[in-house]
């Protein structure tokens, strides 16, 4: 089985012009070099657990972000379902790791993960799928073991609008960013911007633009 790994932080998950455009993408790959031509059976959604950056550190709860990924990827990509899994590995993995000196945890990187998937489910060919910001920190020495993971599996490097080419194939993306989402509550963009799922999941639970919003009940 073939299966591309897609890592994000969730913050939210965005559209078609975004995560959700690249996982539809990815799912309907009939053939992929990294798969030496063939095609993808599965992609596999990984939510961040902790994120590595410290700017990161103030994002809803993981429960928050891995059901807001259920919901971008779920209902709303029909084409794509039975071959979408979003999974909660990096909590698994997190929860079980050592606390190093004085009392920090251990944090748990892509590699930490992608040996976890490797050793669990050995008749599977992986490779890993990362926007053009990330893989260029990746390639930069910004991950944890980068040269290591580059070793482990292929990367498909996707374009995104404004920072690099990628491997120049790919989904048609727009520029619209989670950052962008947070800080709004213009309803025209975010119904463009986001899933119609998440959309009203957000409101549903007052976050980001919607904090402030009085409780319906």
């Amino acid at each position: 089985m073939n299966v591309v790994l897609f890592g994000l932080s969730g913050n939210p998950p965005t559209g078609l012009g975004g995560h959700a455009g690249i996982v539809r993408w990815a799912a309907t790959r009939t053939a992929l070099d990294a798969f030496s031509g063939e095609g993808v059976d599965q992609v596999w959604v990984l939510p961040v657990y902790v994120h590595a950056f410290a700017s990161k550190k103030g994002m809803p709860s993981f429960e928050h972000r891995l059901r807001m990924c259920e919901l971008a990827f779920g209902p709303g990509l029909p084409e794509v379902v039975g071959r979408v899994r979003v999974l909660d590995v990096e909590r698994v993995l997190g929860e079980r790791a050592p606390q190093g000196e004085g009392g920090h945890d251990v944090r748990v990187g892509t590699i930490d993960v992608v040996r976890h998937l490797m050793a669990a489910h050995p008749g599977v060919r992986f490779a890993l799928l990362l926007g053009a910001d990330t893989h260029r920190d990746l390639l930069e020495g910004k991950w944890k073991q980068s040269q290591a993971l580059l070793s482990l599996v292929p990367v498909l490097a996707i374009p995104r609008v404004g920072v690099g080419e990628g491997d120049g194939a790919g989904p048609q993306l727009t520029a619209v960013s989670s950052s962008a989402v947070r800080a709004s509550r213009d309803p025209a963009f975010l119904a463009e911007a986001l899933q119609p799922e998440v959309l009203d999941y957000i409101r549903a639970h007052r976050l980001y633009g919607f904090a402030d919003e009085a409780d319906p009940g």
